[in-house]
């Protein structure tokens, strides 16, 4: 965590990883003096898990809270899949706070009916034989092609999904399920917004529906990373700092 001044970007990760999908950018944004500050949800990576059920609101008062008590007043939140949800959630509850916005790999709908009786049988597929199946099917899932050739990124990301417990991931798979629709806000966001999706990204949040978002955001710029799929940060982190480092600099630098 790096604050140097009262704005800063924050980072918001992914599920079922943790805020270690951001170390390359961590890297490169302390190179460009850049300020930001990462969090994990809780049962993921450091942070332990919530002692009842919670929503994606509960997860924005969270981190808000967390934010206003390192006195950062401004941020600009880079949010992949999950945390895209959290992004929709601060600029519908917390809109002065925000300079800008990255979504990344994310959606603006709900979940449908079958998307949500999905989490919860793998909530109680996760109660009867733990996480292991499926960090294994998130794993393949939300790689590209080239990503999978490289064992060392692989096993990377498999170690951070073997950080969450199976409470911190129960939990946040009814917070998922429960999300609510967020096309609505989508003309409201009159800040800088840039959405990047992963182009090999098939099976979790294919392009034309990551578009979506930037076309409902007036002057939203879109951008595809190469040889990325739903992680584009972790996946191709020299075609994904070179965008977003141009999207703070040229926001901050007016």
């Amino acid at each position: 965590m790096k604050v140097f001044m009262e704005r800063a970007v924050l980072f918001l990760h992914a599920f079922p990883l943790n805020s270690d999908m951001y170390c390359h950018q961590f890297e490169a944004l302390e190179k460009e003096g850049i300020p930001y500050v990462a969090v994990d949800y809780p049962g993921f990576g450091k942070e332990r898990s919530f002692p009842s059920d919670y929503t994606i609101e509960t997860l924005t008062d969270l981190i808000i809270g967390k934010i206003k008590d390192l006195g950062i007043k401004k941020l600009i939140p880079v949010g992949d899949s999950m945390g895209g949800y959290i992004m929709f959630d601060i600029w519908r509850r917390y809109p002065e706070i925000v300079d800008g916005l990255v979504f990344v790999s994310t959606r603006a709908e709900a979940d449908t009916e079958e998307a949500k009786q999905s989490r919860y049988a793998t909530i109680e597929k996760i109660q009867k034989e733990g996480k292991d199946f499926l960090i294994d099917f998130m794993l393949e899932a939300q790689t590209s092609p080239a990503t999978k050739k490289y064992t060392e990124k692989m096993e990377k990301l498999k170690c951070m999904m073997k950080q969450a417990t199976e409470e911190g991931i129960i939990k946040a798979l009814k917070a998922l399920a429960d999300r609510p629709d967020n096309t609505g806000l989508l003309p409201s966001i009159n800040v800088p917004t840039l959405v990047v999706a992963g182009k090999d990204d098939e099976k979790v949040t294919p392009p034309e529906v990551v578009r979506k978002i930037a076309d409902g955001i007036p002057g939203a710029q879109f951008v595809e990373i190469e040889n990325s799929a739903h992680l584009p940060p972790f996946e191709n982190p020299e075609g994904f700092n070179a965008v977003i480092i141009k999207f703070i600099k040229d926001l901050w630098s007016g």
